[in-house]
């Protein structure tokens, strides 16, 4: 496995209209999404960046700065080696555009993100800990 680039950031606020300023009015950085407590911007090389007000109540757990997520070249086998290494992982597998994303906490407690091209939902996986989880 290998990891490629950066491929999202994301970052909580308590200044949403003064950070959404900075990247569309500043920067000139499109947005790509927006509703009352997300705004999401695609940056010129793909990497998404998603900023959350403090009302953003799904992304709650992003309590350590930026979280920064990794694109890597095989998400399954990444998260299968990640799952055998210990890592503890918030939340379950997401996807959206064929792509795959799972948060997990560093073993500092920083959060961040490991994503990829997305794994098929129904494919099973075992796991180190001897029980079987749909990925």
């Amino acid at each position: 496995m290998q990891v490629g680039k950066v491929g999202f950031v994301g970052i909580r606020t308590d200044r949403l209209s003064d950070m959404v300023a900075l990247f569309r009015n500043v920067l000139g950085v499109p947005i790509a999404r927006e509703n009352k407590d997300l705004v999401g911007f695609q940056l010129s090389d793909g990497t998404i960046l998603e900023l959350y007000g403090q009302d953003d109540a799904f992304h709650a757990f992003f309590k350590t700065g930026p979280v920064i997520g990794f694109r890597v070249d095989d998400f399954d086998k990444t998260i299968r080696a990640m799952i055998e290494a210990g890592i503890e992982f918030i939340g379950e597998i997401q996807r959206a555009d064929g792509v795959a994303w799972r948060h997990f906490n560093a073993p500092d407690g920083t959060i961040l993100e490991i994503s990829g091209q997305a794994p098929r939902p129904e494919t099973v996986r075992a796991r180190s800990t001897g029980r079987r989880q749909v990925v």
